[in-house]
């Protein structure tokens, strides 16, 4: 019996985001890319999404966070590893 893949629906880029998968099997998860904090801010509901899907998962996640120009930190990227 084959496992569903928890992270198919991110594997398809949309308006929201920008996915890659790496040679290695790492699934990348990016906000567009933008200078734009508009734009992060959109994405923020995508990689909090993800980082529930891995943590019910238990998979191993590098997060990547740039600052906000209204203070705090933003993700902007997400590796999911295989």
């Amino acid at each position: 019996m084959s496992e569903e893949d928890p992270f198919a629906v991110f594997k398809n880029s949309s308006p929201l985001h920008a996915a890659i998968i790496t040679p290695g099997g790492e699934l990348i998860i990016a906000a567009p890319v933008s200078g734009d904090e508009e734009v992060l801010m959109a994405f923020q509901p995508v990689a909090l999404k993800i980082l529930e899907v891995a943590a019910k998962n238990n998979r191993h996640i590098t997060e990547h966070l740039v600052p906000g120009r209204r203070g705090g930190r933003l993700y902007d990227r997400i590796i999911i590893h295989p």
